[in-house]
């Protein structure tokens, strides 16, 4: 039987910066993670920021560092002095580079944001893995008219689903990993294809006992 392998990728500059209210944490930590399974670079403050930093500053740098923004819209998300700066930081780049960099996320029940009024935005709170798809296609300049069609043949359930799909159009998916996961599920299950770029074996990484729990559980949760 063919092994089946997946590809992993180093994080590097960020595709993605999540602004949203530290009520939303949970959502966010969610969200992030199908993003990263979905070939999709996330920064995320719970995941980035180290004790004794400047927040203002490593927040800051990492905005524009991220190639887009997304808000995550909830009830919480305007209540904040915190997400109100984020939010002009964002419009500040996109006047300034002439370009989309904001993408609104309804995770929440909440009306659009007076200031989010004319922006389309991706609802993320019945169809979760389709608007991760729609999501994963803007960013990476997939074909717009691949996905829909894709889409209305059928509605991916899971993060395999959605990498099922991607593969159905022409695009290779891959896992966005830090450095130590990535180091260890190469040691134990995978081959280096490339700068940065690797594939691997889940059933060698599950069947390894030498691997960690924590790395065998983010396989567990891919696969």
């Amino acid at each position: 039987m063919m092994r089946i392998e997946r590809g992993a990728k180093r994080t590097a500059k960020p595709d993605i910066f999540i602004s949203h209210s530290s009520r939303d944490k949970a959502t966010a930590v969610h969200l992030a993670k199908a993003l990263n399974f979905c070939a999709l670079d996330v920064w995320l403050n719970d995941w980035e920021l180290e004790v004794g930093q400047s927040l203002t500053d490593e927040i800051a740098k990492a905005m524009n560092d991220s190639r887009y923004i997304a808000i995550l819209i909830t009830e919480n998300y305007n209540q904040t002095v915190w997400t109100k700066t984020e939010y002009k930081k964002a419009l500040f780049r996109e006047q300034n580079e002439n370009r989309t960099v904001m993408l609104p996320l309804i995770v929440g029940e909440a009306q659009i944001p007076d200031f989010l009024q004319d922006k389309i935005y991706i609802d993320l709170r019945n169809e979760f893995f389709c608007g991760i798809t729609n999501l994963v296609g803007m960013i990476h300049g997939l074909s717009k008219f691949r996905i829909s069609q894709a889409l209305s043949e059928r509605q991916p359930q899971s993060v395999s689903d959605v990498w099922r799909l991607l593969q159905s159009i022409g695009f290779e998916p891959y896992v966005v990993l830090g450095k130590d996961d990535f180091d260890e599920m190469l040691k134990h299950g995978g081959r280096l294809l490339r700068d940065e770029y690797a594939q691997f074996n889940p059933d060698a990484l599950l069947d390894s006992p030498a691997v960690s729990g924590h790395v065998k559980a983010l396989v567990r949760e891919l696969f």
